[in-house]
């Protein structure tokens, strides 16, 4: 015999014996026990076979609440879990948690010290609500735990701070290296940024069977149902395309393994440059985007400083806000009733986006001018590099001057303008 405290178990005998279905769900409920299946995770416990009994009375693991969170933090994208995790191991350092056990963490004392953290002054404003939402779910998930803080509690939290549109004279050494760039894997993943600003996990969506073609087989559009396994707000995509971005993709067809409907049109990639048939994940994309910068040593952009060029474009060149939110794939955020009940189908999207951008945020901000066939080819190469930045406008002028003086030495000529 020992001396231990027996611990208490409800077997499936007792169970059927006394009816204690009811009683079974409330310990379930109090974060206390779990049952055999694994439905509800603790930090410490013993486990019977039937119930888990966790002891509330032990002092809290950290390392085990973060396990527990990332085996339900499935429903998080991209590199959210990592930084939740973040947040709650300040947390935990600032206010050394591993002193607390679980059970003083569920009353008064776990909303005192959120509180103390989150409204402390070495937690940025701006981020306080970003702060806010790691800890709730780790909070839940992890510790199993009621969160204890209300609105009330953290009072008007201010807006996530959002960073400005890059200008366009940082973006214009991209758009010069994209026109002299003949690598088509490259080309059309940085062009889809640029010209349609979607973001790269949209990218890395995208299959065969979303791009439309017209009579003569090229693509025209890319549209999604927003209903793909992985899309972050599960809003569609109803993008015209581009000639640069139509081009590149049916260059991209022909160098790809396989190009079937169900196929990505982003396959990854290895660094000899072999294309795989595993198709392109959000991390990789941001390595192919490095090197795209490297190889033209480019200044530094991020791929969501282009979403908020695009939409910044969008608004200069007059795009309706429905029309940008197809284009862009934007979650809808309107509180204008007119923009709520305006829900116009696909042709017309697509006709807006073409007569307002013909060659997309590009064209708008380098235009190429139709010249009229009587210019001479050098006059006409001359503007177009003035117009894209290659040529400044005093050199434009002594080209032209040149180009005058020759022709006036030979009276015969009549100089074509």
């Amino acid at each position: 015999m020992t001396d231990e405290t027996p611990t208490t178990i409800i077997t499936s005998e007792t169970h059927n014996q006394s009816g204690s279905q009811e009683r079974e769900n409330w310990l379930l409920s109090q974060g206390n026990y779990e049952s055999s299946n694994g439905t509800r995770a603790g930090d410490d416990g013993v486990s019977d076979g039937s119930v888990r009994v966790i002891d509330g009375d032990a002092l809290v693991n950290v390392d085990s609440v973060i396990e527990n969170f990332k085996k339900s933090a499935g429903r998080l994208r991209g590199k959210t879990p990592y930084q939740y995790e973040l947040v709650f191991r300040r947390f935990a350092r600032m206010v050394e948690l591993h002193n607390y056990t679980k059970r003083r963490l569920g009353g008064k004392k776990g909303q005192e010290l959120l509180l103390q953290y989150l409204l402390s002054d070495k937690t940025p404003t701006p981020s306080r609500r970003m702060q806010n939402a790691a800890l709730k779910c780790i909070w839940t998930e992890g510790l199993c735990l009621s969160y204890p803080i209300m609105r009330r509690h953290l009072g008007e939290l201010p807006e996530v701070g959002r960073r400005q549109s890059p200008r366009d004279s940082d973006v214009l050494p991209w758009i010069k290296a994209l026109e002299h760039d003949e690598d088509p894997y490259l080309k059309t993943l940085v062009l889809l940024l640029f010209q349609l600003g979607i973001r790269p996990s949209h990218a890395c969506l995208f299959r065969w069977t979303h791009v439309r073609y017209d009579q003569d087989g090229k693509p025209e559009a890319i549209i999604t149902t927003g209903r793909e396994p992985g899309n972050k707000h599960m809003t569609p995509i109803k993008a015209r395309l581009p000639p640069d971005l139509a081009e590149a993709l049916m260059a991209l067809k022909k160098i790809v393994p396989s190009a079937l409907p169900e196929d990505p049109i982003l396959m990854s990639r290895k660094r000899s440059g072999e294309l795989t048939s595993a198709p392109m994940e959000t991390a990789k994309y941001g390595f192919q985007w490095i090197r795209f910068q490297k190889k033209h040593l480019l200044n530094h952009l991020r791929p969501v400083d282009l979403r908020h060029w695009v939409s910044t474009i969008c608004r200069r060149a007059g795009l309706s806000y429905v029309a940008t939110n197809a284009l862009q794939g934007h979650k809808y955020a309107s509180f204008n009733m007119r923009d709520r009940y305006d829900c116009p189908n696909d042709e017309d999207l697509l006709e807006e986006q073409g007569t307002t951008l013909p060659d997309g945020p590009i064209g708008f901000v380098c235009p190429k001018i139709e010249m009229d066939q009587a210019l001479p080819t050098e006059l006409t190469g001359a503007l177009n590099s003035c117009l894209s930045g290659q040529m400044l406008p005093s050199q434009l002028v002594e080209t032209v001057m040149a180009y005058m003086t020759r022709q006036l030495k030979k009276p015969s000529q009549t100089i074509a303008l």
